[in-house]
Protein backbone atom coordinates (compact mmCIF):
# COMPACT_ATOMS: atom_id res chain seq x y z
CA UNK A 1 0.00 0.00 0.00
CA UNK A 2 2.80 2.17 1.10
CA UNK A 3 4.31 1.78 -2.51
CA UNK A 4 0.98 2.90 -4.29
CA UNK A 5 0.59 6.11 -2.15
CA UNK A 6 4.21 6.99 -2.81
CA UNK A 7 3.85 6.45 -6.93
CA UNK A 8 0.71 8.37 -6.36
CA UNK A 9 2.22 11.99 -4.94
CA UNK A 10 4.93 11.40 -6.86
CA UNK A 11 2.80 11.75 -9.96
CA UNK A 12 0.54 14.71 -8.25
CA UNK A 13 3.69 17.20 -7.57
CA UNK A 14 5.67 15.65 -10.98
CA UNK A 15 3.37 16.26 -13.73
CA UNK A 16 6.48 16.47 -15.98
CA UNK A 17 7.96 12.88 -15.58
CA UNK A 18 6.94 10.24 -17.76
CA UNK A 19 8.32 7.30 -19.56
CA UNK A 20 11.87 7.71 -20.86
CA UNK A 21 12.15 11.19 -19.60
CA UNK A 22 10.52 12.83 -22.70
CA UNK A 23 9.87 15.80 -20.98
CA UNK A 24 10.40 18.79 -23.17
CA UNK A 25 8.11 21.37 -22.79
CA UNK A 26 7.26 23.90 -20.25
CA UNK A 27 5.21 24.39 -16.69
CA UNK A 28 3.67 27.27 -15.30
CA UNK A 29 2.33 28.76 -11.83
CA UNK A 30 -0.41 28.76 -10.92
CA UNK A 31 -1.70 26.15 -12.82
CA UNK A 32 -3.60 26.92 -16.00
CA UNK A 33 -7.38 27.40 -14.96
CA UNK A 34 -7.09 28.14 -11.77
CA UNK A 35 -8.49 31.99 -10.24
CA UNK A 36 -5.92 34.29 -9.77
CA UNK A 37 -5.96 37.64 -8.34
CA UNK A 38 -6.12 40.34 -10.50
CA UNK A 39 -2.47 41.71 -9.55
CA UNK A 40 -0.85 38.31 -10.47
CA UNK A 41 2.35 37.57 -11.68
CA UNK A 42 3.51 34.22 -13.14
CA UNK A 43 6.35 31.66 -13.61
CA UNK A 44 7.33 30.05 -16.65
CA UNK A 45 9.56 27.10 -16.02
CA UNK A 46 11.37 25.23 -19.03
CA UNK A 47 12.45 21.64 -19.21
CA UNK A 48 14.48 19.56 -21.40
CA UNK A 49 15.51 21.36 -24.57
CA UNK A 50 13.10 24.58 -23.28
CA UNK A 51 15.34 24.79 -20.39
CA UNK A 52 18.14 27.30 -22.29
CA UNK A 53 15.45 28.79 -24.43
CA UNK A 54 13.30 30.00 -21.23
CA UNK A 55 16.58 30.86 -19.52
CA UNK A 56 17.29 33.13 -22.19
CA UNK A 57 14.10 35.10 -21.94
CA UNK A 58 14.39 37.76 -19.94
CA UNK A 59 13.81 41.21 -21.46
CA UNK A 60 11.17 39.58 -23.94
CA UNK A 61 7.41 41.11 -23.49
CA UNK A 62 4.64 38.64 -23.91
CA UNK A 63 0.82 39.24 -23.46
CA UNK A 64 -2.09 38.29 -21.69
CA UNK A 65 -5.43 38.27 -23.91
CA UNK A 66 -8.87 38.62 -22.78
CA UNK A 67 -11.86 40.03 -24.53
CA UNK A 68 -11.23 43.56 -25.11
CA UNK A 69 -8.09 43.15 -23.11
CA UNK A 70 -4.94 43.05 -23.55
CA UNK A 71 -1.75 43.26 -21.20
CA UNK A 72 2.13 43.19 -21.46
CA UNK A 73 4.10 40.50 -19.54
CA UNK A 74 7.81 41.58 -19.20
CA UNK A 75 9.86 38.41 -18.82
CA UNK A 76 12.21 38.79 -15.68
CA UNK A 77 15.35 36.73 -14.26
CA UNK A 78 14.05 33.90 -11.62
CA UNK A 79 16.23 30.86 -10.70
CA UNK A 80 18.07 28.03 -12.42
CA UNK A 81 18.74 24.39 -10.90
CA UNK A 82 21.21 22.11 -11.35
CA UNK A 83 19.12 19.15 -13.19
CA UNK A 84 18.32 20.62 -16.15
CA UNK A 85 15.55 23.11 -15.29
CA UNK A 86 15.00 27.05 -15.55
CA UNK A 87 12.47 29.63 -14.20
CA UNK A 88 11.52 32.99 -15.50
CA UNK A 89 8.88 35.25 -13.82
CA UNK A 90 6.47 37.26 -15.57
CA UNK A 91 5.26 40.12 -13.99
CA UNK A 92 2.10 41.69 -16.11
CA UNK A 93 2.63 45.52 -16.82
CA UNK A 94 -0.96 46.54 -15.03
CA UNK A 95 -4.00 44.97 -13.52
CA UNK A 96 -6.13 42.20 -15.36
CA UNK A 97 -9.93 43.02 -15.57
CA UNK A 98 -12.06 40.78 -13.02
CA UNK A 99 -13.77 38.25 -13.99
CA UNK A 100 -12.42 37.64 -17.39
CA UNK A 101 -10.54 34.40 -18.92
CA UNK A 102 -7.11 35.57 -19.64
CA UNK A 103 -4.71 33.66 -22.39
CA UNK A 104 -0.70 33.84 -22.31
CA UNK A 105 0.76 34.05 -25.87
CA UNK A 106 3.44 32.35 -25.30
CA UNK A 107 3.60 30.96 -28.84
CA UNK A 108 5.32 35.07 -29.20
CA UNK A 109 8.61 33.81 -28.06
CA UNK A 110 8.01 30.12 -27.54
CA UNK A 111 5.74 28.81 -31.08
CA UNK A 112 4.57 25.22 -30.88
CA UNK A 113 5.78 24.96 -27.07
CA UNK A 114 3.53 22.41 -25.28
CA UNK A 115 2.65 23.26 -21.74
CA UNK A 116 3.45 20.22 -19.76
CA UNK A 117 0.86 20.68 -16.69
CA UNK A 118 -1.77 22.67 -19.02
CA UNK A 119 -3.19 19.62 -20.12
CA UNK A 120 -1.63 19.55 -23.60
CA UNK A 121 -2.48 23.40 -24.18
CA UNK A 122 0.16 25.18 -25.92
CA UNK A 123 -1.70 28.43 -24.94
CA UNK A 124 -2.57 28.55 -21.17
CA UNK A 125 -5.27 30.37 -19.51
CA UNK A 126 -6.49 31.55 -15.91
CA UNK A 127 -9.56 33.04 -14.52
CA UNK A 128 -9.06 36.63 -13.06
CA UNK A 129 -10.84 36.85 -9.67
CA UNK A 130 -12.56 39.92 -8.36
CA UNK A 131 -9.70 41.81 -7.60
CA UNK A 132 -6.59 42.26 -6.27
CA UNK A 133 -4.80 40.67 -3.01
CA UNK A 134 -2.42 42.64 -1.37
CA UNK A 135 -2.35 40.94 2.10
CA UNK A 136 0.39 38.89 3.33
CA UNK A 137 -0.14 35.10 3.78
CA UNK A 138 -0.64 34.07 7.41
CA UNK A 139 1.08 30.86 9.09
CA UNK A 140 -1.68 28.63 10.35
CA UNK A 141 1.53 25.66 10.77
CA UNK A 142 4.85 26.64 10.05
CA UNK A 143 6.95 24.16 7.73
CA UNK A 144 8.28 20.88 8.95
CA UNK A 145 9.64 18.29 7.31
CA UNK A 146 7.19 15.44 7.01
CA UNK A 147 9.48 12.43 5.30
CA UNK A 148 11.37 11.44 2.60
CA UNK A 149 10.13 9.87 -0.54
CA UNK A 150 11.90 7.59 -3.20
CA UNK A 151 11.38 5.21 -6.02
CA UNK A 152 13.32 3.43 -8.68
CA UNK A 153 12.23 3.80 -12.09
CA UNK A 154 13.41 2.44 -15.52
CA UNK A 155 14.95 5.94 -16.27
CA UNK A 156 17.17 6.20 -12.69
CA UNK A 157 16.20 7.49 -9.15
CA UNK A 158 13.35 9.78 -7.50
CA UNK A 159 14.05 11.61 -4.48
CA UNK A 160 11.90 13.95 -2.67
CA UNK A 161 11.55 15.05 0.63
CA UNK A 162 8.14 16.29 1.49
CA UNK A 163 7.79 19.37 3.48
CA UNK A 164 4.48 20.37 4.92
CA UNK A 165 2.59 23.81 5.82
CA UNK A 166 -0.43 25.64 6.41
CA UNK A 167 -1.42 29.20 5.46
CA UNK A 168 -4.43 31.20 5.11
CA UNK A 169 -4.33 32.79 1.81
CA UNK A 170 -6.72 32.47 -1.14
CA UNK A 171 -3.91 32.44 -3.53
CA UNK A 172 -1.76 29.95 -5.27
CA UNK A 173 1.02 29.83 -3.54
CA UNK A 174 5.07 29.16 -4.13
CA UNK A 175 8.16 28.33 -2.28
CA UNK A 176 11.69 29.34 -2.74
CA UNK A 177 14.02 27.18 -0.82
CA UNK A 178 17.81 28.00 -0.32
CA UNK A 179 19.38 24.62 0.16
CA UNK A 180 23.09 24.28 1.69
CA UNK A 181 24.99 20.68 1.79
CA UNK A 182 25.63 20.39 5.41
CA UNK A 183 29.76 19.70 5.99
CA UNK A 184 30.37 20.72 2.52
CA UNK A 185 31.95 24.13 1.17
CA UNK A 186 29.05 24.02 -2.12
CA UNK A 187 27.24 26.74 -3.72
CA UNK A 188 23.92 26.47 -2.08
CA UNK A 189 21.09 25.23 -4.75
CA UNK A 190 18.41 28.50 -5.22
CA UNK A 191 14.97 27.24 -6.65
CA UNK A 192 11.20 27.00 -6.39
CA UNK A 193 8.71 24.25 -5.36
CA UNK A 194 5.05 24.79 -5.77
CA UNK A 195 2.72 24.58 -2.76
CA UNK A 196 -0.30 22.12 -2.94
CA UNK A 197 -2.56 21.57 -0.32
CA UNK A 198 -0.41 22.36 2.22
CA UNK A 199 2.94 20.28 0.66
CA UNK A 200 6.03 21.25 -0.85
CA UNK A 201 8.20 18.67 -2.12
CA UNK A 202 12.29 19.51 -2.17
CA UNK A 203 14.24 16.84 -4.50
CA UNK A 204 14.12 14.97 -8.07
CA UNK A 205 13.15 12.88 -10.90
CA UNK A 206 15.11 10.73 -12.61
CA UNK A 207 16.46 12.49 -15.22
CA UNK A 208 15.60 16.00 -14.32
CA UNK A 209 14.22 18.16 -11.36
CA UNK A 210 14.44 21.13 -8.85
CA UNK A 211 17.17 19.95 -6.30
CA UNK A 212 20.18 17.77 -6.41
CA UNK A 213 19.66 15.37 -2.98
CA UNK A 214 22.58 12.85 -2.42
CA UNK A 215 21.62 9.78 -0.64
CA UNK A 216 21.83 10.10 2.93
CA UNK A 217 23.14 13.50 3.06
CA UNK A 218 22.43 16.09 5.45
CA UNK A 219 20.87 19.82 4.29
CA UNK A 220 19.51 23.29 5.54
CA UNK A 221 16.99 24.77 3.82
CA UNK A 222 16.16 28.57 4.17
CA UNK A 223 11.93 28.65 2.57
CA UNK A 224 10.77 31.86 1.60
CA UNK A 225 6.99 31.45 0.43
CA UNK A 226 4.83 33.54 -1.79
CA UNK A 227 1.32 33.99 -3.23
CA UNK A 228 0.65 34.50 -6.68
CA UNK A 229 0.91 38.30 -6.25
CA UNK A 230 4.09 38.31 -5.11
CA UNK A 231 3.44 38.91 -1.40
CA UNK A 232 5.82 36.65 0.99
CA UNK A 233 4.73 35.08 4.50
CA UNK A 234 6.56 36.04 7.51
CA UNK A 235 10.46 34.72 7.96
CA UNK A 236 10.69 31.15 9.52
CA UNK A 237 13.42 29.52 11.04
CA UNK A 238 15.92 26.88 8.74
CA UNK A 239 14.80 23.72 8.30
CA UNK A 240 16.91 20.66 8.47
CA UNK A 241 16.68 17.15 7.05
CA UNK A 242 18.60 13.85 5.47
CA UNK A 243 18.31 13.14 2.12
CA UNK A 244 16.18 9.81 1.75
CA UNK A 245 18.78 7.10 1.64
CA UNK A 246 17.70 4.48 -1.36
CA UNK A 247 16.37 1.29 -0.39
CA UNK A 248 17.77 -2.39 -0.18
CA UNK A 249 16.57 -4.40 -3.28
CA UNK A 250 15.70 -7.97 -2.95
CA UNK A 251 17.60 -10.50 -4.70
Amino acid sequence: MRSVVLLLVLMLFAPAAHANCRSDGVQVFPVPGAVVPTNTRFLLEGLGAYSSRVAELPGRVLRLQSDGHEVEVRVQRGWSSTLGRSTVVLRPSGALKPGHVYTLRLDDVLPGVKVLNGGGSTLPEWHSGRGQDVARPRWLERPAVSEGLFRRTREGTERFVKLRMSLSEDSPSYVVVTLWRRGQDMAPQHYFTSLNDGVALVGHQACSGAFALEDGKSYRAKLEVFDAAGNTAPAVPPLQFEAPVATQENP
